[in-house]
């Protein structure tokens, strides 16, 4: 146990980020009623921070305005002593770094279909997210700003969950993000947020596109043989690889849907998360490929056979991923 917060008893330090700290925590009510939730804590050392205070809130406010099941649900807000904090719904299941890493250790490959179901349903959460609007209908347009694998979870029943919308930028309200700022994991960065620019929903379009690569193709993309100033580089270049050049039997139409996607020229990428994931089911239907709950379940259960239902890490605190995991089977 580690200590209560408010209503909440914490049971279990998961994680520490760049400002907050995430806990397994349970909630009491009256006649035995229990919940057990995943509870984000400003750290202490920004707590007296105006700035990332209002940051904190912004995320709150944003994640609990998103009612989608592909995005991980924010429940409640409070204040205790000075500490904010708020609780989102706990996720049986694993992040993708680690699926992937589970997956190497087992020399387990994942399937085609797997690969997709994620990437399909992590486009339909965002496309919720880019759509919603504000109480007087005005676009809020918001942009996730870190697709990537850490902030997407597979549920050991085979569902997905998009986490983490701590750097999202609102359009529309709220302290935004100036061009000339630089947030996100760069190996999962779109061009022109490597460049500092103001970014649209075709960014996350992007890393979604790296995503897909990277799980069809069992490769890591960018950041092989670059780190820094030249990794920003490599990935503002947007030099992407065909995927039939890394597996010779890789379908062309789909190779054609990831290369749409990682367009260095936002104008030619999909012009919404949805545009592209039509396109992933279109080539599904065609080459009856099933994107069921149940077959990533039995991939899941394959990976992690001893699981347990009771932790759950949403930032991953794993050594990376090997570069070259070679276990997609297309």
């Amino acid at each position: 146990m580690e200590g209560q917060l408010g209503k909440y008893d914490l049971l279990e330090r998961l994680a520490v980020g760049g400002m907050a700290e995430l806990f397994l925590a349970r909630s009491k009510a009256r006649h035995g009623f229990q919940k057990t939730v995943v509870l984000k804590r400003i750290l202490p050392s920004f707590a007296e921070q105006p700035d990332f205070v209002q940051m904190f809130l912004t995320e709150a406010k944003l994640a609990a305005g998103l009612h989608h099941p592909n995005i991980a649900q924010v429940f409640d807000f409070g204040e205790d002593d000075g500490s904010f904090f708020f609780t989102m719904e706990f996720v049986a299941g694993r992040n993708v770094r680690q699926v992937l890493l589970a997956g190497h250790q087992n020399k387990i490959p994942m399937p085609l279909s797997c690969a997709l179901r994620i990437v399909d349903n992590v486009a339909a959460g965002l496309h919720h997210a880019h759509e919603t609007r504000d109480v007087d209908g005005t676009p809020l347009q918001i942009v996730h700003r870190d697709v990537s694998p850490s902030n997407v979870l597979v549920t050991y029943d085979g569902n997905i969950k998009l986490v983490d919308f701590g750097i999202a930028k609102i359009a529309a309200r709220g302290p935004g993000t100036v061009a000339g700022s630089l947030k996100g994991k760069v190996s999962y960065m779109s061009p022109e947020q490597c460049r500092g620019e103001l970014v649209d929903r075709r960014s996350d379009i992007f890393s979604l596109g790296t995503l897909l690569w990277e799980l069809t193709t069992g490769r890591k993309l960018f950041g092989l043989d670059a780190l820094g100033l030249e990794l920003l580089k490599q990935v503002e270049r947007a030099e992407v690889p065909p995927p039939t050049g890394v597996i010779p039997n890789y379908p062309p139409e789909l190779e054609a849907i990831v290369l749409k996607a990682m367009a260095r020229d936002r104008e030619q990428r999909y012009a919404t998360a949805q545009e592209f994931r039509d396109s992933l089911e279109e080539f599904t239907l065609k080459h009856q490929i099933p994107l069921s709950s149940s077959r990533l379940s039995a991939h899941m259960e394959k990976l992690f056979p001893m699981r347990n239902h009771e932790s759950v890490s949403l930032v991953s605190s794993l050594p990376p991923v090997p570069t070259d995991l070679s276990l997609i089977h297309i």
